[in-house]
Formats: C-alpha cells, sequence, structure tokens
C-alpha cells in the first residue's frame, strides 16, 4: 500500500500538470493568424441572455464595439418581462445596430436553446453564425480571430473560452476559478485531439454546416447548445479549432462555496449526456481522487496517534503537486488573488471530484429556473419543469 500511496500522490498531479504544461505549450507556440484581408463573410452574432448584472451592460456594449466590418447582432430573451430587455433595447437605439429576439417559455428542450434558434430563424442571410453569451465582454478583435479558423475549409466549428479570474479571496470565488481552470485546459485538449472542445459563450459555425448538420433539430431537443454542437461534429468526422486568442478575461464568479459546486455538477451533467466516454473517464479519476483524499486524511491521522513523520510524505508530495498545478495559473491570463487561489487549490479541486462523482447519482438538470429530465442514452429531454 505504501508503494501505492506514492505512487497515486505523484501521478494524479502530475497528470494535471502534464496537460497544463501542455496547453501552455500551446499557446505560447501558436502562431497568432488573422484573417486574411479578403475573408470578410457576413456573420450574424447571436447573443442569449437572461436577467442581469453588474457588468451586463458593459459586456453587451462591447458586442456593438467590436472591428470586424460585416456582421450583425441579434439578442435573444425568454420574455418581454425580462430586465435585459430594456439595456439591450437601449444599446440597439443608441448604435442603431442589432436586432431583438423574443422568444418563449420552453416546454421540450434548454430555454437558452430555443432562444438561439428562434434568433436563427429570424436572422437574415449570412455566411457564418456566431454564439456567443452576454457575460463576456470580447475584445475589438474577437470576431476577427474567431472566424479566422473557418477560413480553412476543413474546419467546421471554432470556439474561444473565458479566462475567469477572481478580484477577492473568498472561497467560493476562488473555487469556481479553479473550476474554470480545469475546463480550460480540458477543452483545449478536447479541442485538439478528439475535435468536442466548443464553448457556448464564444463558437462560430457556417450556415451551411449549421444547416447541413441540422443542428436546430438537435437543439430542440436537448438541453444545452456547445456540446451537443460538439457531439454532432464528433459523429460527423468533423473538425474543430480552438483558438486562444478569442479567450475573454471576466471576473464575475460565483461567491458562495455552494453555489459553485451546484454550477459545476450542471457543465459535467452535460458531458454525461453528450460525451459519455469522456465522463465516464472523468468519473473513474475522480473516484480514485476522492479515494485518496480519504486515505491521506486517515493516513495523517495514524501518523499523529503514532507520531510517525514518514507517515506525512505521501499526502505532502500530493499537496505539493496539487499547489504547482494550481501556480501554473497565473501563466495562462490576469492571475487575481493568486495567493488564495493556491492555498484554497486542495479544497476546489476535491469539490471538482465531488461534483464529477455526484452526476452519477442526478437524473436532472437545474438551469436559470427549469429542471430538465434527460434520457441517459440520447441526451434528448424528455420533460421540462419550472422551478
Amino acid at each position: 500500500m505504501i508503494i501505492i500511496d506514492y505512487f497515486l500522490s505523484a501521478a494524479l498531479p502530475i497528470f494535471l500538470i502534464s496537460l497544463s504544461t501542455f496547453v501552455l505549450f500551446l499557446k505560447k507556440t501558436r502562431s497568432k493568424k488573422t484573417r486574411s484581408a479578403n475573408f470578410t463573410p457576413k456573420c450574424n452574432v447571436f447573443i442569449p441572455c437572461k436577467g442581469v448584472d453588474d457588468e451586463f451592460e458593459k459586456n453587451i456594449e462591447r458586442f456593438f464595439q467590436l472591428s470586424y466590418p460585416n456582421y450583425n447582432l441579434y439578442f435573444a430573451v425568454e420574455s418581454e418581462n425580462d430586465p435585459a430587455t430594456l439595456i439591450i433595447r437601449k444599446k440597439i437605439e443608441f448604435y442603431k445596430k442589432g436586432k431583438l429576439v423574443i422568444s418563449e417559455e420552453t416546454k421540450f428542450c434548454g430555454q437558452k436553446n430555443l432562444n438561439l434558434v428562434r434568433a436563427v430563424d429570424e436572422s437574415d442571410e449570412a455566411d457564418i453564425f456566431i454564439f456567443a453569451d452576454g457575460d463576456i465582454a470580447p475584445n475589438d478583435n474577437w470576431l476577427d480571430f474567431l472566424i479566422c479558423p473557418l477560413e480553412n475549409p476543413n474546419i467546421t466549428a471554432s470556439s474561444g473560452f473565458r479566462w475567469l479570474y477572481s478580484k477577492t479571496n473568498d472561497l467560493g470565488s476562488q473555487v469556481h476559478s479553479f473550476q474554470n481552470y480545469v475546463l480550460f485546459v480540458l477543452f483545449v485538449v478536447s479541442a485538439k485531439y478528439f475535435n468536442s472542445g466548443l464553448w457556448g459563450g464564444s463558437m462560430a459555425i457556417r450556415k451551411k454546416d449549421y444547416d447541413t448538420l441540422n443542428v436546430r433539430a438537435r437543439w430542440l431537443e436537448t438541453s444545452v447548445d456547445d456540446l451537443s454542437l460538439a457531439e454532432i461534429v464528433v459523429k460527423s468526422k468533423n473538425k474543430v479549432q480552438f483558438s486562444f486568442d478569442t479567450i475573454t478575461d471576466t471576473f464575475d464568479t460565483i461567491k458562495t462555496y455552494n453555489k459553485t459546486g451546484k454550477w459545476f455538477v450542471r457543465q459535467v451533467q452535460y458531458l454525461k449526456y453528450h460525451a459519455k466516454i469522456s465522463w465516464i473517464f472523468a468519473f473513474l479519476l475522480s473516484a480514485l481522487t476522492l479515494w485518496f483524499f480519504a486515505r491521506a486524511f486517515i493516513i495523517c491521522v495514524f501518523g499523529i496517534i503514532e507520531q510517525n513523520l514518514a507517515a506525512f510524505c505521501a499526502p505532502i508530495l500530493f499537496l505539493c503537486g496539487i499547489f504547482i498545478f494550481a501556480s501554473m495559473f497565473c501563466l495562462f491570463g490576469v492571475k487575481g488573488k493568486m495567493l488564495s487561489f493556491v492555498i484554497y487549490s486542495p479544497i476546489s479541486l476535491f469539490n471538482v471530484c465531488l461534483c464529477v462523482v455526484k452526476t452519477a447519482f442526478i437524473n436532472f438538470i437545474d438551469w436559470s429556473g427549469y429542471r430538465y429530465f434527460i434520457k441517459f442514452f440520447n441526451g434528448k429531454v424528455w420533460k421540462v419543469e419550472k422551478i
């Protein structure tokens, strides 16, 4: 058992550190490609919105200020009564650009999916569809970089991501930032090797591929946009490309520990329904990590009782590995409150693993006022309840 303890204490952190190092290598060695001067396809940018926060107005204003010369904006909300409608209408009036689409309350799929489909249905003709979230503030060249991979006819979809950092030392905020860090690393690797790394907050697809792959029909029977699209791309043996240059820095972290857990459970639930092999791997790895957390605790307790300092070596090695992985966070983007991020990282990793394991025992997804019951084998929503 001692050999196993040392192996696990080193292997698990080394796996995370290796992935992070590889992603950092990809980021540092990438060629910062921009689109050709004659590649200016007409783009429709779709932004589903629900409710507002302190950064909402500033975020959506950035979409009106993009440097790309040929795009339209479509904002979609569930209801005219949504607080976001007043701000969106004000910006549309001010910039003389964009359209607000009022969808309806969902009965058969994810509300976000329904909003996106309704917006696409009401949009003008375009060459490329862009799907984004209202909780990011894209830079001037965001759209240029996002569509750049689609200049290659062999690429079906492109994606960016958000870099979530914390401005506070709150445990919940730091855990949420760590969760996003883990997702970021995995998304980049997924895009590179499995063509499944798509994030709904920044993704692009040609209009003809949206139609050919029948994305509309799939979205109207599922609860999530990005992973259901990635599922289609994988099954059709098409390719996606991740764009580091579209990563947007955000600091709108969830502030409470319990809510971060609910958020991450939802992310992994989507994986369970739309990328089962990845979910099974994540489940087994997380269960193993939780087992080692428990064993490390027991080892430390007996080490204290028996006054055996050698007993602490494996747990200390494990913690050092986690701290190294967390310390690499600052190499990718804005670091925020880095010291507390690193200090809380063992708790954050425990939270990540616990949430992954929890998903094996939950058969629904709660999101923005709705509960979706989903069929495990095909990912289709079979019942929607308002909560």
